[in-house]
């Protein structure tokens, strides 16, 4: 009893001897544990990687589910997504289109001047010469009735010194423009006038118009420079009621006659300096209304400014 008694207390003190405990099952070196045998009692050995097993799981899903998005953004926006630009070709020089160029400073063209006359009253401005928008024209009557002579004075001042180069007069009222005002029957025209120039030379040009009806241009023998012009109206003549058509330009005329050149009646004296008995083909002997004035409807001096 003695013993049992201290064996009692001692368990009570120090808790269960091991030495003394019941021997366990130990194990058999043969036994595989990865095979899972089971625990005592029928229990299986717990899968240490079971954790990890499920994480990789996880983890395999989501990376699924976002290949799975972005192949689907890709096949959602790939149509609308602009297609890749070409590479860009090599440039190519262009040459601009040719401008057109400004006309030449030698180009000949109508001169601006302005035109007096000492006409008698009843007669209408020399600028009309200039106006080439409306239906009008220079009237210059030719004096009192029984005294109408011809030898008329125009001076034409151009404002500066031009190159002129030709002449261009339109004799009688000829409309301006289709189907405008036409009084060709109602005045004289001008057959005959001649043009002294202020250049060095004092150059001189006669020029014919046949009674034409329409511009008559006559070539300078030699271009001038002139800054003024003075006009004389060697002869006129009644309208020809089948006028000629206006001819094309014509070459330099003879040599003109000065002031001093002209006889009484205002025509150019012949070469022999006597006065021309000829009578005017184009004249009546007796007094019309028409000889009370001659008509000039445009007047133009061809040129450019010098170089």
């Amino acid at each position: 009893m003695g013993d049992a008694e201290d064996d009692w207390a001692a368990d009570r003190l120090y808790g269960f001897e091991p030495s003394a405990a019941p021997p366990t099952k130990t194990l058999d070196a043969g036994i595989d544990l990865d095979a899972g045998d089971a625990l005592p009692g029928g229990e299986e050995h717990p899968d240490v990687n079971a954790g990890a097993k499920k994480t990789a799981m996880v983890l395999s899903a989501a990376l699924l589910c976002a290949v799975a998005v972005i192949v689907a953004a890709l096949v959602t926006f790939g149509d609308t997504a602009p297609a890749p630009s070409a590479r860009p070709a090599p440039p190519v020089a262009v040459s601009a289109a040719p401008t057109p160029t400004a006309a030449p400073d030698d180009q000949d063209q109508a001169v601006p001047y302005t035109a007096n006359a000492n006409c008698p009253a009843g007669s209408t401005s020399a600028q009309a010469l200039t106006d080439t928008s409306s239906d009008s024209a220079w009237v210059c009557v030719r004096g009192a009735d029984g005294a109408t002579v011809d030898g008329q004075v125009l001076h034409v001042d151009l404002g500066r010194s031009y190159v002129l180069a030709a002449v261009s007069i339109t004799p009688g009222w000829v409309a301006k423009s289709p189907g405008g005002k036409d009084e060709w029957l109602a005045h004289r025209v001008i057959t005959r006038l001649q043009y002294i120039f202020n250049d060095t030379d004092r150059t001189v040009l006669t020029q014919d118009t046949a009674g034409t009806h329409g511009p008559v241009t006559t070539a300078l023998p030699h271009k001038v420079l002139a800054s003024r012009v003075t006009v004389v109206i060697l002869q006129t003549a009644r309208p020809p009621a089948s006028p000629l058509p206006s001819p094309e330009a014509t070459g330099p005329d003879l040599p003109g006659f000065c002031d001093s050149a002209l006889g009484p009646d205002g025509a150019p004296l012949p070469p022999d300096g006597t006065a021309s008995t000829d009578p005017d083909p184009m004249s009546e002997q007796d007094s019309d209304p028409v000889d009370a004035t001659f008509a000039v409807s445009a007047l133009k001096f061809l040129g450019h400014e010098p170089n």
